[in-house]
């Protein structure tokens, strides 16, 4: 709600109206404010402007506001989980991988990780015949997911290898756990920077709001539709944050357009069909982010509830 919006109502609502006292206008303009605060928006699609704050302050931890179900399996089929388990099953069998002079994994295990999840149409899409893996970022993907992995206390660098702790031990003898899940899926959204690695500008809102673009998705997702449509709820959520950005940055960030193309590479791309949450019509990843439409999984739909 726009502040404009939101001194009109307050307004509205003392037009005419007589107090006793102070103490008595304050206590029925602190209930009226109380009742706009939780007050169902348009532009939140459905949200209250408290459930909105909730969910860009404490997305982790508002019971109230969404809840994650941990009685069911992580989404094995994700790009990110597959690579994951490729990663840390790697390390395990060779007792640890080297790390580069530059700090990454070496171009021969990474080569082997894409070749055990990317199918032979992936591979010519990617035009891999013709551009190998000569270093860890020429995949991003396995990239970010040890990056990740490092980040979340899965592996660490230790005598110029690459290897497990005993969380990641832990995953070899217990196997991958939705608990593993929520981990890592905080470490994703908490303290990974998803402008890493991109051409956009800064708008941490894009990240702030990841739990909107599920609800998003879970609200809209049961059928294929394009990715702008989204775009377009993001932006419309919060305009007025955006156009202040567009304001303030004046390269690379010339028009909405733009910021609603990075909103489709970070939050749909890069994050809710990345980490399992949405599937284009193609099922493989690479193809998957150049694809106009997405919808939601069913694992979006078992792991998170929305509480109305």
């Amino acid at each position: 709600m726009e502040n404009s919006d939101f001194m009109k109502k307050i307004e509205e609502f003392l037009k005419g109206k007589k107090f006793e006292s102070i103490e008595e206008a304050n206590r029925a303009l602190w209930e009226f404010i109380e009742k706009l605060n939780n007050t169902p928006l348009e532009e939140f699609c459905g949200l209250s402007p408290n459930k909105m704050t909730d969910i860009l302050n404490f997305p982790f931890d508002s019971p109230d506001v969404v809840s994650f179900n941990m009685n069911i399996s992580p989404p094995f089929g994700s790009p990110f989980v597959t690579i994951f388990i490729l990663l840390i099953n790697g390390i395990h069998k060779e007792c640890g991988i080297k790390v580069t002079c530059t700090g990454n994994l070496s171009r021969n295990f990474c080569r082997e990780i894409e070749k055990a999840y990317l199918t032979e149409e992936d591979f010519k899409f990617i035009l891999r015949d013709k551009f190998p893996i000569m270093k860890e970022q020429d995949s991003i993907e396995i990239h970010i997911v040890r990056i990740i992995s490092e980040m979340a206390g899965y592996i660490r660098k230790y005598k110029n290898k690459f290897i497990l702790t005993k969380k990641g031990e832990k995953i070899i003898t217990d196997g991958f756990k939705i608990d593993d899940y929520l981990h890592l899926l905080k470490t994703f959204t908490l303290k990974y920077n998803w402008a890493y690695k991109d051409f956009y500008g800064k708008i941490d809102i894009i990240q702030d709001s990841f739990l909107f673009t599920l609800y998003l998705l879970q609200k809209f997702g049961d059928k294929f539709r394009p990715k702008s449509f989204y775009a377009d709820r993001f932006f419309t959520a919060f305009e007025n944050s955006l156009r202040d950005i567009l304001m303030e940055i004046r390269t690379p960030f010339p028009s909405v357009k733009e910021v609603k193309d990075a909103y489709i590479h970070r939050a749909i791309n890069r994050f809710a069909i990345f980490l399992g949450f949405a599937e284009a019509p193609d099922k493989s990843f690479n193809k998957g982010i150049f694809h106009k439409d997405v919808k939601k999984t069913d694992f979006l739909d078992n792991f998170i509830k929305f509480i109305p």
